[in-house]
């Protein structure tokens, strides 16, 4: 069986460097389903998540940023 896999692109209305988005990726890893977070320091507003859309959702994501203090909208990939 194939488990298909979904992108999405989380736009954090703060700037990320490599300090203050650790506890941020460490988050969105952690979240069942989710199977790569990406992040470029250079693009500091940005993150890719790949997910699972069977085990967990873009919703479940965002709801995951918004808790961790951060103000922040989903753009589809």
């Amino acid at each position: 069986m194939t488990t298909s896999h979904v992108k999405v692109l989380i736009h954090v209305n703060d700037a990320l460097d490599e300090d203050t988005s650790r506890p941020l990726l460490t988050c969105l890893r952690e979240t069942p389903g989710v199977t790569q977070v990406s992040f470029d320091p250079k693009l500091e507003h940005l993150v890719v998540v790949q997910y699972q859309p069977d085990t967990t959702s873009s919703k479940d994501l965002l709801e995951g940023v918004l808790k961790r203090g951060h103000q922040a909208q989903l753009i589809g990939l």
